[in-house]
């Protein structure tokens, strides 16, 4: 349909002597002489550049970054939620120089890694050096692929359990650094730890693929597993540290050990290769030197420890001792010595360490405790040790755990291994909800698929993703890691499922 404008009939576009004539009625004349098509151009082609001119808000991702460095800590009693940690106003560089570091408020961080089975004594508190280690193959055959599957169903795993791990190892063999061979706290992923420690990430990336069968020369992850021990292996200094680069801060050094002694130990243990066993003796020698004299260890070589790092190498000396290398007896002694003064309610919870002698241990978390009962199961108290049953009563209720808004991950770890040692219904409760929590919360799409969201956990922010991803396989592992120390009793009374 024409465009039908009401103009004068002798009305000239732009004719001469008009150079007066308002842009609208210039408008209008063209708009009577042009086409119908050119007009309903023109009208959408200014409608459309109309358009283009609209400032249009794009809503920005709804991200969280986190900024993170590391301060000093005033620990604060808390009536209703316990002991917590109250940031001071004005944050401290780390690291700071060794002896005012070591002497510091305590400061849990829970790069931690899983514990080696061990057959307890039948004397409640009895040392482990008194304790009758088994054969180290048959503490790891759970983890050959033949009895893994048997394994899963015997102890409640299931096929979801089973494809989160393998999600997980897969996640982890495509952040090696394929130039040296070894893995980092702040990256190639997102969401990395706030400071770096190849050390730590190597070890506990190992301590992953081992868990699920893998070594130097077994398993599908034969390869990723080769290259980082090759790499490892060649920083070892003669005294048994790793100098892995970048230089580790002060207060990580030990955490670090640790886990790889506990790695190295257990390579050993599963291959039974020459070429594994001088870096697992020198490992542990350094493990050994470096005790304090209160039987612990904590930050620094020689210093009082604390109930943290000490459940480390409470595990490092037993992997040892499994793998058939020599450990001695006053160290593990003085490991147990070292329980006693941070025991909470004659042994029911744990404190992080005695910063004055004659005052109870603190702070009393939730971690905390869950790694003291778990060094104390492989120290020798009996399965039905009511100081056992009622600090595990504490951990996993009356009131259920906010797996959601609550995360924990270093927490729900170390109960996850006291309550599968346990069995019965424990474990049952227990695990019920952590095989239906961990793979639903799983990254199942993007680059990170097989990964765990680091954000809102409790220390996910200073170990970042891949810490948070190793520590929920470790879990998902365990219905094969570590077969149950109270054996056939456990699953007696209702350890299978």
């Amino acid at each position: 349909m024409p465009v039908v404008v009401d103009r004068p009939a002798d009305a000239q576009w732009g004719a001469p002597g008009e150079s007066g004539r308002g842009f609208a009625e210039r408008l209008d004349e063209f708009v009577r002489r042009s086409p119908p098509f050119t007009v309903s151009l023109s009208l959408h082609v200014i409608v459309l550049l109309s358009l283009a001119l609209w400032f249009v808000r794009v809503r920005p991702e709804n991200r969280v970054t986190l900024d993170v460095s590391f301060r000093s800590t005033e620990v604060i009693e808390s009536p209703d939620h316990g002991v917590q940690i109250k940031p001071e106003p004005e944050p401290v560089p780390e690291p700071v120089p060794e002896e005012s570091k070591s002497d510091e408020p305590p400061v849990e961080e829970p790069i931690a890694a899983p514990p080696v089975m061990t057959k307890p004594t039948e004397t409640p508190g009895a040392a482990i050096a008194e304790a009758v280690a088994p054969a180290v193959g048959s503490l790891l055959n759970g983890r050959e692929q033949g009895r893994r599957a048997a394994l899963v169903d015997a102890f409640g795993g299931s096929t979801a359990t089973e494809a989160a791990v393998a999600k997980s190892l897969a996640w982890l063999a495509k952040q090696q650094d394929k130039k040296d061979g070894l893995w980092g706290l702040q990256g190639p992923y997102v969401d990395g730890g706030s400071q770096e420690n190849r050390l730590a990430a190597t070890a506990m990336a190992l301590l992953a693929f081992q868990g699920a069968g893998n070594t130097t020369h077994e398993g599908q992850y034969k390869k990723v597993v080769a290259r980082a021990w090759k790499a490892l292996a060649n920083t070892q200094l003669a005294d048994g540290r790793f100098d892995v680069h970048p230089p580790l801060p002060t207060h990580h050094a030990l955490y670090s050990h640790a886990q790889a002694t506990i790695a190295a130990c257990e390579l050993f243990g599963m291959t039974k290769l020459e070429e594994h066993a001088e870096p697992a003796r020198r490992s542990l020698a350094y493990a050994v030197a470096a005790q304090g004299p209160n039987g612990g260890w904590r930050y620094e070589p020689g210093h009082a420890g604390d109930m943290s790092v000490t459940g480390w190498y409470m595990m490092a000396m037993k992997s040892g001792e499994m793998a058939g290398l020599a450990v001695p007896g006053e160290s593990v002694a003085g490991i147990a010595a070292f329980l006693d003064s941070v025991a909470v309610s004659d042994g029911v919870r744990y404190g992080y360490r005695v910063d004055v002698p004659g005052r109870p241990a603190s702070p009393v978390t939730a971690a905390i405790s869950a790694e003291g009962l778990l060094c104390r199961q492989y120290l020798g108290w009996r399965r039905d040790d009511p100081r056992l049953i009622a600090g595990i009563e504490m951990l996993i209720g009356p009131q259920p755990i906010d797996w959601e808004n609550d995360k924990d991950v270093y927490a729900w770890y170390y109960i996850t291994q006291v309550a599968h040692h346990l069995g019965g219904d424990t474990w049952r409760r227990w695990n019920d909800r952590m095989k239906a929590v961990l793979p639903a919360t799983q990254v199942q799409k993007g680059p990170e698929t097989g990964s765990w969201d680091p954000s809102l956990d409790k220390w996910g922010h200073i170990g970042g993703r891949l810490f948070t991803t190793c520590f929920c396989t470790y879990m998902l592992e365990v219905y094969y890691r570590h077969l149950p120390i109270y054996g056939d009793k456990a699953i007696a009374a209702g350890g299978a499922r």
